[in-house]
């Protein structure tokens, strides 16, 4: 999906990556979600994915405060570390499962006293809970995700503002939260080295299809999934994106946050390392979304959460009409069914 001036003009990581802090201070600026190139309907995506995306990590999610987790093993979810610590609880809403609001407790005493765990050089977190997970999803830890079609997920609102250039849409500025659960697509490009380790790049192209999306403030957390032998696995943790932009590179107030599938014409970066502009060619040069990888980090995550390899644990189990594969604890009940 990227095409050849996307891929050359690259921002450093270091640099341009936007961290979409949501500190609980900064909560009602920064808290927006999944922003699809396709439509600027709020109600699209909003509920669980069906059809060729059904069963594709919709259920496994959950409130963790502001942000979002996901359920990988018995008593363990895994989110970001930039968001902070969330407060005392995790949910699965009656939205995501499909039946009623269960709330889960941070086992505060765990790892000697935390709660949590940040692996090392990444932007991951595990938090432990005191009661159990009916079921979980497994972590992919094959190395083969460029060109993988992914699914991800967020909360927040829709697009906002368009965002024009010489009398060309280049995209659209991030809305104000609504809360809302929303999912979206995209192929991932790339695996991008940086500060955090590496990271799962998808660029935000206009022709990628209606469910092509991209992350902004409220999406980190959320995980990004991919199919893998038929069975959907935890593949990233929605991480940042391509930022800040600007219309110009004067020091002033005037940069602003975006979902753009052309940032040529703008500038990209801030008032404190300087603006670059992006060149306004022929092709467009999407922005990125980005997520922590998990295949570079699965042997750890095992070791933490004590989940064997899949394959003992995996079952199958049907939701609805359809079949979905997952980690599931040995006995438990089968139930139906930016940064971000």
């Amino acid at each position: 999906m990227v095409n050849v001036a996307a891929d050359t003009l690259r921002p450093s990581p270091a640099k341009l990556l936007v961290w979409l802090v949501c500190a609980s201070a900064l909560l009602a600026e920064t808290a927006r979600a999944i922003i699809l190139v396709d439509t600027p309907n709020p109600l699209t995506n909003t509920t669980a994915p069906t059809g060729i995306y059904a069963d594709s990590g919709w259920d496994f999610l959950g409130e963790y405060g502001s942000s979002l987790g996901t359920m990988i093993a018995p008593q363990y979810f895994i989110t970001a570390q930039h968001t902070g610590l969330q407060g005392s609880t995790f949910v699965s809403t009656a939205e995501l499962n499909g039946s009623a609001d269960v709330t889960y407790t941070i086992d505060t005493a765990a790892n000697g006293g935390t709660g949590y765990w940040d692996i090392a050089g990444t932007d991951l977190r595990i938090l432990k809970i005191n009661e159990t997970f009916s079921a979980y999803v497994g972590l992919y830890a094959g190395g083969a995700e460029i060109g993988a079609e992914m699914v991800t997920f967020g909360r927040g609102g829709p697009r906002g503002a368009d965002v024009v250039q010489s009398a060309e849409l280049k995209g659209w500025q991030y809305n104000a939260s609504d809360g809302v659960f929303r999912w979206g697509t995209n192929v991932i490009s790339a695996v991008v080295p940086s500060g955090v380790g590496s990271l799962l790049s998808a660029s935000f192209d206009a022709g990628g299809g209606v469910n092509e999306a991209t992350l902004s403030s409220g999406d980190s957390g959320g995980g990004v999934f991919i199919l893998d032998g038929g069975q959907w696995k935890l593949a990233g943790v929605n991480f940042g994106v391509d930022g800040w932009f600007d219309f110009n590179d004067v020091v002033d107030s005037g940069e602003f946050e975006a979902a753009l599938f052309d940032m040529g014409g703008l500038y990209i970066g801030n008032d404190s390392d300087g603006w670059t502009l992006v060149p306004d060619g022929a092709v467009d040069v999407p922005s990125h979304l980005y997520a922590s990888r998990i295949a570079d980090n699965a042997a750890v995550i095992d070791s933490i959460v004590g989940v064997p390899e899949p394959g003992g644990l995996w079952v199958l189990f049907l939701a609805a009409v359809t079949t979905v594969s997952v980690r599931r604890r040995p006995g438990a009940r089968r139930k139906s069914a930016r940064r971000c």
